[in-house]
């Protein structure tokens, strides 16, 4: 099986600033990455675009997308306004998506109303969008309380559309929580993965349950993994974990590494 590229996510480092996650990157040597405007390290606010596109430029990496545009489907003038003000910054920082965050607070429960709501935001996140090189990753959230469960969702109203700016962004945790068996790899641009441990098969699983890949995950990664290369998907599997205790492990650099190994090893 071919090789597949690997990217990290800036929640695996969230207090770091840019020079040490570039410096982190490089000792794993991945070539990609994505940046958030969610944690304390808020690249958005304390960074000049241009500054980090030349520090990217200078080591040879690639920033994917910025995490994130929360709401997404909820859609109003402050939505507007910051998703412009994203799209100016990933313009300049030469940045190829916006991920886009569907309503997570288990208020949506019609089915009507979330395709009618999914389909208003994408009109006019499309709009927004023809103004800048920039495209948008819509990602389904596997919770119960998810305005969003489903990428069919998304699919379909991306086709029906007829939308070419925006994409789905496959996440493994979230695939398989919300029991998802459709996979869309001509559809997708870039995908999530992070493991969960069997230790917490008999639980309702959360963010912070989201780890490294090994032998003991129960998100079949290395199977959702094989399924997109199988169908000729050509993108970045971005490493994208929330536990506490892989966050701030002294040892993160070893373990990343072994987790980055197990899955490489696996796909042979």
């Amino acid at each position: 099986m071919k090789n597949i590229s690997l990217a990290l996510n800036q929640i695996i480092l969230p207090e770091a600033p840019f020079s040490d996650f570039i410096y982190f990157v490089k000792k794993l040597d991945v070539d990609a990455i994505e940046i958030r405007n969610d944690i304390r390290t808020n690249l958005i606010k304390e960074n000049d675009p241009l500054q980090v596109k030349e520090e990217c430029e200078k080591n040879s990496i690639k920033i994917l997308s910025i995490n994130a545009l929360q709401k997404f489907n909820i859609w109003n003038s402050d939505r507007t306004d910051e998703l412009i003000s994203l799209c100016k910054y990933a313009d300049k920082a030469n940045i190829d998506y916006i991920v886009l965050v569907p309503l997570n607070d288990g208020s949506i429960n019609s089915e009507n109303n979330r395709y009618q709501l999914l389909k208003n935001s994408l009109i006019h996140i499309n709009n927004v969008l023809k103004d800048y090189n920039v495209n948008g990753l819509v990602e389904p959230l596997g919770f119960n309380q998810s305005s969003l469960r489903y990428k069919t969702l998304a699919v379909e109203v991306i086709n029906n559309l007829q939308i070419d700016n925006i994409q789905l962004l496959h996440d493994t945790f979230h695939h398989k929580i919300s029991n998802d068996y459709n996979f869309f790899p001509s559809l997708t641009g870039l995908v999530h993965f992070s493991g969960v441990s069997n230790i917490y098969k008999d639980i309702n699983l959360e963010d912070h349950h989201r780890s490294i890949v090994n032998k003991l995950d129960i998100i079949n990664n290395v199977d959702q993994i094989k399924k997109f290369v199988k169908e000729n998907y050509n993108g970045y599997f971005s490493f994208e974990p929330f536990s506490r205790d892989l966050i701030y492990n002294k040892n993160i650099l070893k373990i990343v590494k072994n987790n980055f190994d197990y899955i490489k090893t696996s796909l042979k």
